[in-house]
């Protein structure tokens, strides 16, 4: 018995495989042509258009020959891509930073509601206006005492105990009633808060701050590399070394003024904790309570320096809450 034996795929030109006959590509197309030609001839007859017999029948004439299909050259990517990763590299550092804006926005409204309802918590539960805050305004002693101005071996002013206007004494109250701090402290920050650690002082050396923190002197030292000297707060030495630090549930902290549960209404607050950036103005903002004899504690005020592009405590507060 002979072995079977496959036949190969009729070419182009071929008619017969394997005792058949096949039509060749060639046979198809005139067939094509025949048939395109004897259909024109009928439609004239019947009063049809030349184009109108075309678009119907054009695929019949056409469906053999070998189209020519578009393509994109090389170049033509390259090019393309080049201007996506232009407008890409434009406009992804924006993105990013509304992004980022966006986020620390949310993160100050909380930080802002969560401080004030405590705040307004305390004075309910003290059941009379707390006195810990520095004059909204309303001092009684504005334009009637300002401290005299005596003057050292070298000819600076240095800080007096009288007053200029009256020659007295300067009254224990004339920045700000402070006789409630230490309660109100105590109240905030170790019952009404909720905090997961407390670094009374040496803050960084206890992890308190994150690694790059950078005290408000020396940003002011980077913008004005000429200045003598700083005579602000929150200096780098006092925040890490002296003064004490309060860690929120929320990885917020809050950086009080001076001493543990002392009598200064004064504070910085990192509203989103160690993680980035970690820039004053950013997301480090200082300020300072604000109220009268009347109502208490009832405003801030901004503090400290800002870093390049930073905002204000106040500024921040407006955008995040849209006040114009």
């Amino acid at each position: 018995m002979k072995p079977l034996s496959l036949n190969p795929s009729p070419l182009r030109g071929e008619g017969k495989v394997a005792g058949r006959h096949y039509k060749t590509y060639n046979e198809i197309d005139k067939e094509a042509n025949t048939n395109y030609n004897s259909n024109m001839m009928n439609y004239k007859s019947k009063n049809k258009t030349v184009g109108e017999v075309h678009s119907k029948y054009a695929f019949h004439a056409t469906h053999s020959t070998h189209i020519k299909k578009a393509a994109f050259t090389l170049a033509e990517v390259l090019i393309t891509l080049g201007i996506i990763g232009v407008v890409a590299a434009l406009t992804i550092p924006t993105i990013s930073r509304n992004i980022q804006q966006a986020v620390l926005k949310n993160q100050f409204k909380k930080f802002y509601s969560t401080f004030w309802q405590a705040v307004a918590g305390i004075q309910t539960l003290n059941g009379r206006p707390i006195q810990c805050y520095y004059w909204d305004g309303s001092n009684p002693y504005k334009g009637k005492c300002t401290p005299s101005c005596e003057k050292d071996e070298s000819g600076k002013c240095v800080s007096s105990t009288i007053c200029a206007e009256t020659g007295k004494p300067i009254p224990a109250d004339l920045n700000g009633k402070f006789s409630d701090c230490v309660y109100f402290h105590e109240e905030l920050f170790l019952k009404t808060l909720k905090t997961t650690k407390i670094c009374k002082n040496k803050a960084y050396e206890q992890g308190c701050l994150p690694e790059n923190f950078r005290g408000a002197d020396v940003v002011y030292f980077e913008k004005y590399p000429d200045a003598e000297k700083y005579t602000e707060n929150f200096t780098d030495s006092q925040v890490k070394n002296e003064y004490p630090v309060f860690i929120l549930t929320d990885g917020a902290y809050i950086i009080e003024y001076y001493r543990y549960l002392f009598n200064i209404p004064m504070y910085a607050v990192d509203i989103n904790g160690h993680k980035g950036p970690n820039k004053w103005g950013y997301d480090i903002f200082s300020f300072s309570l604000l109220g009268n004899s009347k109502n208490g504690i009832s405003n801030w005020q901004s503090n400290s320096i800002i870093e390049d592009g930073g905002q204000s405590f106040e500024e921040m507060y407006n955008e995040a809450f849209n006040i114009k």
